[in-house]
């Protein structure tokens, strides 16, 4: 007999209920605790969903929007107002908030220590005791000082970064000048010291700076540096117009320099990565503006020894200097002045950026090289090409091997990630011209391919282990044995219509496509939770599965997942803590899992990685982005929407608010 599985919401109760065959799982509150893992509790207040919810160990800390709170709105930091989002802190194990009484704009975590990114103006308060109330400014608080205090200005110029955790440190841009004579305006905090800033230092000799964050990869900062501001050619073009020269700082520890690399980006959006090899030893790279570089063309083929189209573009040139061309950079060297330590691979690149061991891969937009890479007849897709990190510089170019990837697939990743030391794409059957899976209809295949094997390297497509019909995809093909190719119940293929930027636990997550299995007659709906066998819902063939495929014997990549229809679109599976978690689509999956007599609603689910036990946890909420936020550490937080659930979570007497909910893992 199938079980049952259904779970109730509790709004005051600030727990869970759920029914899984004759097994009975309650949940309260009341008790606190390292014990309670999975307890999903409430916050007190509605939040508007376009503030963070930033979570560090322990601590979360969640932004509560004074005009949603209450049924007239509430002043919660006493400027007399109710139009602000103000800092609460929450301990996720004790089940305590407390309100900081701060309107903030964002948060960070260090150690136990709270920051405060705060526009006075917002705050109705002075700060910084100058300039009126027009500074934004960081403050700090600890549970064992219970209260705020004044930190330090924030540099008017900083961007969407206002602060990076690395190293055990905290670093952002200060609006203080650099007083001494390598000193710059980024400026560091430990936990040790939390309110006591220190300058981080130029390379020696390097004069003064005033860099703004862009982020942090494996602990390596990426900063930009202006021109303008600076008064300095930094990248040797001979004008002192660009506003985004790159430099990198080593963030593990403490006491490094920051380095000018003397690369121009386009804007402080540019994509980067590192991947970090050993102690301070990262492979970087970056896309390179040709018009800031100011050095003429950067991928004209003519210009490079080894070919770098394929033979049917032979002769093409490029003169103009409106790419972004793919550098990449061994850190290492680089910070010890070794010459070569930066490499232009001439492959013109846009949107992202994966980093594997001893490779590096972009985006090729075909109309900025001026040629049909794929051999499709026209030059409009985006072609994922690779490069190893050496020189002197051989991307593989045979058109077999560049597909036009899926470029505006939703997840973060734009149709490119990396699993392991292999890279992951979705193609594009339309655009890429390519009828990879021999059927009718055009799909977003998913593929992977490993760089080592040069230019013998091929993408894969066949996701199933010949003399194993249940690795891979064999298993999602069937949903229960039997299940076999000599009987015509196996599929090899993978689609998916999300996939997430980067891989955690070893696992990256994407959607599996109903649609591609479903293409045979022998397969019937893969929502019955496949070999678990638990539920049987829709009976539809439409559905995105959620997976988190691993590499297994052969090498075959393994579609681990369940058979539960996410949002196609919004699926915001995450790893952490040996489970996945993902956000379910009632009306898609046909099923009421929060028991409000509709089918309307989005769901958070987890589910073990090497298990088949998926439980419902709460109501999620149809905000784009990641179900969850999580550091992977203690726990996690979410939104989630009283209107799907029916429930008045924060009791103000109405069901219309969005709130925060967390839990334990």
């Amino acid at each position: 007999m199938k079980a049952r599985f259904r779970f109730l919401e509790v709004g005051a109760a600030l727990g869970f209920v759920l029914l899984l065959g004759s097994i009975l799982f309650s949940c309260s509150s009341s008790s606190s605790g390292d014990g309670d893992a999975f307890v999903v509790r409430t916050t007190g207040n509605a939040v508007s969903g376009t503030t963070p919810i930033v979570i560090g160990g322990l601590w979360m800390v969640y932004f509560a929007n004074e005009n949603f709170t209450g049924a007239a709105g509430t002043d919660l930091n006493a400027d007399g107002d109710t139009t602000d989002d103000v800092a609460f802190v929450v301990r996720l194990n004790e089940a305590r908030e407390t309100n900081l009484g701060v309107a903030a704009m964002d948060a960070a975590v260090l150690a136990n220590e709270i920051f405060l990114m705060v526009d006075e103006a917002e705050d109705g308060t002075d700060w910084s005791g100058t300039n009126g109330t027009a500074d934004t400014v960081l403050l700090h608080w600890s549970r064992v000082a219970d209260v705020v205090t004044f930190v330090d200005v924030l540099d008017p110029g900083t961007g969407s970064v206002p602060f990076v955790v690395a190293g055990q440190q905290l670093f952002y841009a200060s609006a203080g000048a650099p007083v001494g004579a390598d000193d710059t305006s980024l400026s560091v905090l430990t936990a040790a010291a939390p309110t006591t800033p220190a300058p981080v230092l130029n390379q020696d000799m390097g004069g003064q700076l005033r860099p703004t964050l862009l982020g942090v990869k494996d602990e390596l900062l990426f900063l930009s540096l202006d021109e303008t501001i600076e008064g300095v050619d930094l990248n040797a073009d001979a004008d002192m117009l660009d506003a985004n020269v790159l430099a990198l700082l080593d963030g593990q520890a403490s006491g490094r320099r920051i380095a000018n690399t003397g690369l121009a980006l386009r804007d402080d959006d540019t994509p980067f990565q590192a991947r970090l090899s050993g102690p301070s030893n990262w492979l970087a790279a970056i896309l390179v503006d040709e018009d800031g570089q100011g050095q003429g063309s950067l991928n004209n083929p003519a210009d490079f020894m080894q070919p770098l189209l394929p033979d049917s573009c032979a002769g093409v040139t490029d003169v103009d200097t409106t790419d972004e061309v793919l550098h990449f950079i061994d850190v290492a060297d680089f910070f010890l002045g070794t010459l070569g330590a930066i490499v232009n691979t001439g492959l013109a690149g846009a949107d992202r950026i994966v980093v594997v061991d001893g490779f590096v891969a972009t985006l090729t937009p075909e109309g900025d090289v001026g040629c049909d890479l794929n051999e499709d007849t026209d030059m409009t897709d985006s072609i994922a090409r690779w490069v190893g990190a050496v020189t002197p510089i051989m991307p593989p170019r045979d058109p077999s091997q560049l597909h036009a990837v899926a470029a505006a697939l939703p997840g973060g990743s734009f149709g490119l990630s990396w699993l392991g030391d292999r890279f992951v794409i979705v193609v594009d059957e339309a655009a890429d011209g390519d009828n990879l899976d021999g059927k009718v209809a055009d799909h977003d295949l998913v593929g992977w391919l490993d760089p080592d094997a040069g230019f013998a390297a091929t993408w894969d497509f066949t996701h199933q282990n010949g003399s194993n019909d249940f690795f891979g995809t064999g298993i999602f093909a069937c949903g229960s044995p039997p299940c076999n190719s000599s009987n015509g119940t196996s599929e090899p293929f993978a689609g998916a219509s999300w996939m997430a930027p980067e891989p955690s636990e070893s696992r990256l997550g994407l959607t599996f496509l109903e649609e591609v299995p479903g293409t045979n007659a022998l397969i019937g709906s893969l929502n019955t939770n496949l070999r678990c066998d638990l539920v049987a819902k829709d009976t539809d063939k439409t559905d995105a599965l959620p997976v988190w495929v691993d590499f297994e014997a052969g090498p075959t990549l393994d579609f681990d997942g369940i058979g539960y229809a996410v949002d196609p679109l919004n699926a915001g599976l995450v790893i952490a803590n040996n489970h996945a978690y993902f956000r379910v689509s009632e009306a898609a999956d046909n099923r009421d899992y929060n028991n409000d007599g509709a089918m309307n609603d989005s769901i958070l689910f987890r589910n073990p990685l090497a298990q088949c036990n998926p439980i419902a946890m709460a109501t999620s909420s149809g905000l784009q982005g990641f179900v969850i936020e999580t550091d992977g550490a203690r726990g996690a937080g979410f939104f989630s929407s009283e209107f799907q659930a029916g429930l008045d979570f924060n009791g103000d007497g109405d069901t219309n608010d969005l709130v925060v909910r967390y839990f334990l893992f």
